[in-house]
């Protein structure tokens, strides 16, 4: 799958629901193919739930500051409140 490249905007404030839109198709195919595979959508959404914290997680820990890592995992835990 190729995935669309960002628009040119200046307005940085939806660039994460642009993003969530450009990896949904690839994101749904992943899952329905695991799940063809014969894992069930309770084991693939855990998986795939778990991987997205390990990237969020290690896109925290090569941020730096404490500071940065503190406020990315805050981020993340108020996105999954949603």
């Amino acid at each position: 799958m190729r995935v669309p490249l960002p628009k040119k905007s200046g307005d940085h404030s939806n660039r994460t629901h642009a993003c969530e839109a450009a990896l949904k198709a690839g994101f749904e195919a992943l899952a329905e193919e695991a799940m063809e595979a014969g894992w069930d959508r309770y084991e693939v959404a855990l998986a795939l739930s778990k991987l997205g914290e390990q990237l969020v997680e290690a896109t925290a820990e090569n941020a730096g500051s404490a500071a940065d890592i503190a406020i990315a995992k805050a981020l993340f835990e108020i996105k999954r409140g949603f």
